[in-house]
């Protein structure tokens, strides 16, 4: 295995897509937070590389072992990624719990497209539940399905990072 840096990019979300991308960090706290940790969104607190501000996304991840996988599947240009790759000390939050961390990338591309294979294999139980699904992809809101499809054609391309969490 190369590592080689990704280059998947792609068009910014539509801006009602991009409202409802910015829906959790809003909304996870208690039981909320716990439920949209059981369907693989985390939060993720970067330090913005300009503003040096805390900016924090809900992400969808992935556990293995102790450390967890994340993906952007919005690509090189999305914020949190360029924020990530300035400064890889980021804070957590998965369901109520809070945990400082660093973020590396996955240098190999064929290590990037077999973990963005093994979330395809969980993706029935992340994402949006089964029957909200169809109405989120008739409304052009999100399609899961699609996503994941995408992302893994991407291969090796799309950003992949490793999470793992401080002692």
């Amino acid at each position: 295995m190369t590592a080689s840096e990704p280059r998947f990019t792609r068009a910014q979300a539509p801006a009602l897509q991009r409202l409802l991308l910015r829906a959790p960090p809003l909304i996870y706290h208690g039981p909320i937070a716990e439920a949209l940790r059981s369907r693989c969104v985390m939060l993720l607190t970067t330090v913005g590389r300009r503003s040096g501000q805390p900016r924090t996304v809900g992400i969808s991840f992935m556990p293995s072992g102790n450390n967890f996988i994340v993906f952007s599947g919005w690509g090189i240009r999305s914020d949190w990624y360029k924020n990530v790759l300035a400064n890889p000390e980021i804070q957590i939050q998965v369901g109520r719990r809070q945990l400082r961390a660093t973020a590396k990338l996955v240098p190999e591309p064929e290590r990037r497209a077999q973990l963005m294979l093994q979330m395809q294999q969980r993706s029935s139980h992340c994402g949006p539940p089964g029957p909200v699904r169809p109405v989120l992809k008739a409304l052009r809101l999100f399609d899961y399905e699609g996503e994941i499809r995408m992302a893994v054609a991407q291969g090796g391309d799309l950003p992949v990072l490793e999470v793992v969490p401080h002692a």
